[in-house]
């Protein structure tokens, strides 16, 4: 099992991107990183077309339509289910920059049924502080 925000552990989200809920509507590349420690950080990226994520990929995409950042206290307590993506960045945890529409089809995919066995699998990578 990777350690908790380790470079693996990047590498076993981003397996998991096609498995995310669909965002209607989406169309466009997001980039997702989680700040461990000042300069460290993992990222991931995938892509939506037609609201379907793709596959996704360990490492940042300097060209995302969205570029999304959560610091690690922030991460544990969303994909543990303790705060909601929306909830995290209508408090400014969740950092977003690029597409809104984009971002909006994002939130609005964490609402829906099928985010939470995602929410469940990505919890079971590795232990969540």
């Amino acid at each position: 099992m990777p350690d908790w925000l380790s470079p693996e552990w990047a590498e076993g989200l981003a397996g998991l991107c096609p498995r995310l809920p669909e965002a209607p509507g989406a169309n466009g590349s997001v980039s997702c990183s989680f700040v461990v420690a000042r300069k460290r950080e993992v990222a991931l990226h995938w892509s939506y077309r037609e609201g379907r994520a793709g596959p996704g990929t360990a490492g940042p995409d300097a060209d995302a339509d969205l570029v999304l950042s959560l610091a690690a206290a922030d991460a544990a307590d969303v994909l543990s289910g303790r705060v909601e993506p929306s909830v995290a960045f209508m408090r400014g945890r969740l950092k977003a920059s690029g597409d809104g529409a984009l971002l909006l089809a994002f939130l609005e995919s964490t609402t829906s049924a099928g985010y939470r066995p995602w929410q469940e699998a990505a919890a079971g990578l590795a232990p969540v502080p």
